[in-house]
């Protein structure tokens, strides 16, 4: 079973990112061609769209932080898994995958957002593919750094943090960086911010008949505004260069 994980999470490494765009389509497709209802009647739907946001922001600001104190190269090199060394520091030294946690957490939010009945099974989906993902990235890592890594998967927890308490000394050393923040997480925070506010606008809209002009839909066509804002500002300051930062600082 680990030998077929580790094949299938090497090759779902390479193609991760479109598998995902499309999952996250057909939802978009799910609720606007068909009549496909949720868990609950419009008050729990709600509730659960307010659920659903909170978690997917906690893996956001999960995101945030790691990327924040500290950035590692191991979003892969050609499309295969890729490690520069072992980091330790930060949230790195409370969970050896933060970015794949928050990367959960946000999938897990999103579903509960989308609150289609029968798409709820897709997150077991989403779990098995991070789980394979995470153990081919073991047996690559055991490979590069040998009993440094070992050492480390012993003194670290695989994916939920850990020894919380330590956290000030875990970052003692190091400075929080906006910069580095921004230019590598603007793009995917817009997409996902934008793509809450517009399934939400389309949720209402076909499911509970809320017409496109009506006053409750104008905050989603604000919120949206202001994110393209966002990005188009984060974009300029990227290509002039003022999101840079020093690779060699703590």
């Amino acid at each position: 079973m680990k030998s077929t994980m580790i094949k299938f999470g090497n090759f779902i490494f390479r193609w991760r990112d479109t598998i995902f765009t499309l999952i996250i389509l057909a939802a978009f497709g799910m609720m606007i061609f068909t009549d496909l209802r949720g868990i609950g009647d419009f008050r729990i739907d709600m509730a659960l769209n307010i659920i659903g946001v909170v978690v997917l922001l906690s893996g956001q600001l999960v995101r945030i932080i790691t990327i924040g104190y500290a950035y590692i190269k191991r979003g892969g090199l050609k499309k295969q898994i890729y490690a520069e060394t072992v980091v330790r520091r930060g949230v790195f030294a409370h969970s050896r995958n933060p970015m794949y946690l928050g990367n959960l957490l946000i999938v897990t939010g999103a579903i509960i957002v989308f609150n289609i009945l029968y798409y709820y099974p897709v997150l077991i989906f989403f779990y098995f593919i991070y789980a394979s993902i995470i153990i081919a990235e073991e047996q690559f890592l055991r490979g590069k750094f040998g009993a440094d890594y070992e050492d480390y998967l012993k003194s670290v927890p695989r994916l939920w943090p850990a020894h919380l308490s330590k956290w000030p000394e875990s970052k003692a050393d190091m400075t929080f960086t906006w910069k580095r923040v921004l230019k590598k997480e603007h793009g995917s925070f817009a997409l996902i911010t934008a793509g809450v506010l517009t399934y939400t606008a389309i949720k209402l809209h076909y499911r509970y008949g809320v017409a496109w002009n009506s006053e409750t839909l104008i905050p989603f066509w604000i919120g949206l505004v202001l994110i393209a804002i966002f990005h188009i500002v984060c974009e300029i300051l990227k290509r002039t260069s003022r999101l840079e930062w020093d690779p060699d600082r703590p």
